[in-house]
């Protein structure tokens, strides 16, 4: 399927899926804007309880704002904020841990949350990790592991749960394919045509590799938690939009990309699916399922089904966390 296949024009979440999320609690990282936003809308929209995971509270503000003027009807679900900074492994940690002191259950885990663009100037974080691999792989995998407890718990009570990771079709561009050393993770790219765009899809195809490499561990352990990836699609998001303010002639840019790419209410579609279709949907059933529009499986690239390097990013993970003194479980 090519990253710019058209979302779905027949899917309306709140139709096809009116009572899925009734009572269920919906987490959603990055959600204070943009497809992370979309997404928190469909969901609340289906009568979830659903959490904002972000950093910024002047932002949450503002979003909780655009919530209840745009509306949560039909399902009437809460949206709640809870503090979430990825791009260090202790906030992200203490953060879950937080959670869990303040819900007995999660039904659906949404990573959506990522760095898109680091404006040509990448940084490091306090561990020397380059922003877009600890916003967009290492934050979100230690967040998702010390969850994983409370995921397993509500799925042992008879829920159906869910671990959804948005990742992209970009992950299947990568050719600089090292997950071995620190070195390896703050790779500037500076000799490719968009340095930027570059750094993304490595740091997106390192969620491709954790994704595969989870669902493994997960079904080794006989766990009834489900794991999938999806693509959104070339959608012209709110992060699209803050970056193209930066071009010259920005309306132009923005009236010219609103020519081919998308809503990010539609950009949110394959993550609702992958949330909510039953499990015995063909797309969703499908081995190593990844979720591209119209919310259809289709193959990950040749690098992210690469046991040795999914083995390679996860080894060199964990002897990472050992090193900063981040303990978490595997």
């Amino acid at each position: 399927m090519p990253p710019y296949a058209a979302p779905s024009t027949t899917f309306n979440p709140t139709k096809d899926f009116p009572s899925k999320l009734k009572g269920k609690v919906v987490l959603v990282t990055g959600s204070s804007s943009g497809i992370g936003f979309a997404s928190l809308q469909h969901f609340s929209r289906m009568g979830a309880k659903v959490y904002m995971a972000v950093p910024d509270e002047e932002r949450t503000s503002e979003a909780l704002e655009c919530v209840e003027k745009e509306g949560r009807e039909p399902g009437c679900g809460e949206v709640i904020w809870h503090e979430l900074d990825l791009k260090d492994p202790r906030t992200a940690k203490s953060s879950a841990l937080r959670f869990m002191e303040k819900e007995e259950k999660l039904d659906v885990l949404i990573n959506n949350a990522a760095l898109i663009s680091d404006n040509g100037k990448p940084q490091l974080n306090a561990d020397g990790v380059q922003d877009n691999m600890a916003i967009n792989y290492l934050g979100p995998l230690v967040f998702t592991q010390t969850l994983l407890p409370l995921l397993e718990k509500t799925a042992i009570n008879g829920d159906d749960v869910r671990i959804v990771n948005v990742g992209s079709a970009g992950h299947k561009d990568v050719t600089y394919l090292d997950y071995s050393s620190k070195d390896a993770w703050n790779y500037k790219f500076r000799f490719t045509l968009l340095p930027t765009l570059s750094r993304y899809t490595y740091s997106k195809l390192a969620v491709h590799l954790w994704t595969n490499h989870l669902k493994k561990r997960l079904a080794a352990n006989d766990s009834k938690v489900m794991v999938l990836v999806v693509h959104p699609g070339a959608i012209l998001s709110d992060g699209a939009i803050r970056n193209l303010q930066t071009l010259p002639f920005p309306s132009f840019w923005i009236w010219l990309l609103g020519k081919f790419m998308y809503p990010q209410e539609q950009g949110a579609f394959t993550t609702v699916f992958a949330a909510c279709a039953p499990r015995d949907d063909p797309h969703i059933a499908a081995p190593g399922t990844y979720i591209c529009p119209p919310n259809v499986a289709d193959p990950q690239g040749k690098a992210a089904l690469d046991e040795s390097k999914q083995v390679e990013l996860f080894e060199f993970t964990r002897n990472l966390l050992d090193e900063i003194g981040v303990e978490v479980t595997f």
